[in-house]
């Protein structure tokens, strides 16, 4: 403990620490007051310390004395393999399973695991593969384009990929620079203590809604999905996929909008009173900085797109049909871009904690498991206040689902001529339009 605390200019409080008998693992226990009781009042320390301890084992594994000679430690395979495969460096892995770097580098031998290679290829073949990323993904960061490659099986050096986007998109980089942001403090216990859940409008006047979810502690993306409409209803069933994979969370937070009532209903139903917090949605902090990120790196495009059709007279943002015809070419589009961000977002490192929301996701949970045990009512510590009653105080109205009006034919007709939307050719506007022209010849009809 006093290793941590040192690294991290704590080393006033080590002596207090040491007669409390405090370990890296009870401190993600800890609330804000019995920090401050310890002598770490700064909210940033708090979270900073929360951080590092995570990613320090307490407990040695068991050791196994059957194999002949000196009894080793019990590291199964599984656990290593997932480590090493989620970007851990050695000498974290060494930290969160409590023995040395040379056990761990033993046990690799043993298993045939490795870190990964870099992929051999020539400067024209990676400025081909950067050239495609930056036309899906053109206001992505260095580090974002680093893992949307490696989702396409691409690993190289971070040097080659710096030269690559120097000379493929030079303007982006100094204008990436100039609009770093200064961050407030945050600080929460630990993964799933805190969800905040939102929707997004910004493609709201063509009727697209974007619902997502992210945890407050890791900054791992729960949840996020594009749907024609905000209703309770579809909140819930995308706020349900991430419980799915990532378990229930111990409090949400969530503006006062109405389409957040399904929601908060399943959480007192599992959680109780006080799980569903709600106020201003300023005060959402984590979701709306993630919104920034998920417009630049996914909504952008669109939302510069559809306004182009729509200077040129070729969409019209108030007909149902071009609505309808919009949604049928590029919806898709939309959640499998998002699907992707999301997974490149969830390993890239995040500057401030020098760690990915995946990492940080994994070590919390090593240390103290939250989410599928409905039996834990251990609320820990959040910087919270609200009340649970949902009130759609702003005024955001509730968007229905696109009426219906093409029929069974026109459907038909659809998939055989525009099965599959070409938006790498010509950005989908050429499918957009021959799917409007069909749906107003069968409308005629």
């Amino acid at each position: 403990m006093n290793e941590i605390l040192n690294k991290l200019g704590l080393s006033s409080v080590c002596e207090t620490f040491e007669r409390e008998k405090i370990t890296p693992d009870i401190v993600s226990k800890l609330s804000a007051h019995e920090m401050e009781m310890l002598g770490i009042s700064n909210r940033t320390d708090m979270m900073r310390l929360r951080i590092e301890s995570n990613k320090h084992g307490c407990f040695k594994p068991s050791k196994d004395a059957s194999l002949g000679g000196a009894p080793q430690f019990n590291i199964p395979k599984t656990v290593l393999e997932n480590l090493v495969e989620n970007g851990f460096k050695i000498i974290d892995i060494a930290r969160l399973l409590a023995v040395s770097e040379r056990t761990v580098y033993r046990r690799m031998m043993r298993y045939g695991l490795s870190k990964q290679s870099f992929s051999t290829l020539t400067d024209d073949n990676l400025d081909e593969h950067v050239t495609e990323v930056i036309k899906e993904f053109p206001f992505c960061g260095e580090n974002m384009i680093m893992q949307l490659l490696r989702q396409k099986g691409i690993n190289i050096q971070r040097y080659r990929l710096r030269e690559s986007i120097h000379i493929l998109n030079p303007t982006r980089i100094s204008k990436r620079k100039r609009g770093r942001l200064h961050r407030r403090v945050y600080e929460v216990a630990g993964p799933n203590h805190l969800w905040h859940i939102d929707t997004n409008h910004k493609l709201v006047r063509w009727r697209f809604v974007v619902i997502g979810g992210i945890d407050g502690y890791s900054r791992m993306v729960t949840f996020m999905s594009c749907s024609d409409n905000n209703k309770a209803y579809t909140v819930l069933e995308s706020f349900k996929s991430g419980v799915q994979k990532y378990g229930i969370p111990k409090k949400v937070r969530s503006d006062k909008g109405l389409e957040n009532v399904g929601v908060a209903d399943f959480m007192l139903a599992k959680r109780g009173t006080g799980s569903m917090i709600t106020g201003r949605s300023t005060h959402n902090q984590r979701i709306e900085r993630l919104w920034r990120d998920v417009f630049e790196g996914v909504l952008s495009y669109f939302y510069h797109l559809f306004y182009y059709m729509e200077d040129n007279r070729i969409l019209d943002s108030l007909n149902i049909v071009h609505l309808i015809a919009l949604h049928y070419i590029y919806m898709k589009e939309i959640n499998r871009r998002l699907s992707l961000w999301t997974q490149a977002w969830s390993t890239h490192r995040l500057r401030t904690v020098r760690s990915s929301p995946h990492a940080l996701w994994i070590s919390g949970q090593m240390q103290s498991p939250v989410g599928f045990d409905l039996d834990d009512t251990n609320d820990g510590d959040t910087d919270d206040s609200g009340d649970i009653q949902i009130a759609s105080i702003d005024g955001r109205p509730i968007f229905a689902p696109l009426e219906q009006v093409i029929s069974d034919n026109c459907r038909v007709m659809l998939q055989a001529r525009i099965s599959f939307p070409r938006i790498n050719i010509n950005h989908g506007i050429d499918d957009y339009i021959a799917c409007v022209d069909i749906i107003d010849r069968h409308n005629q009809i």
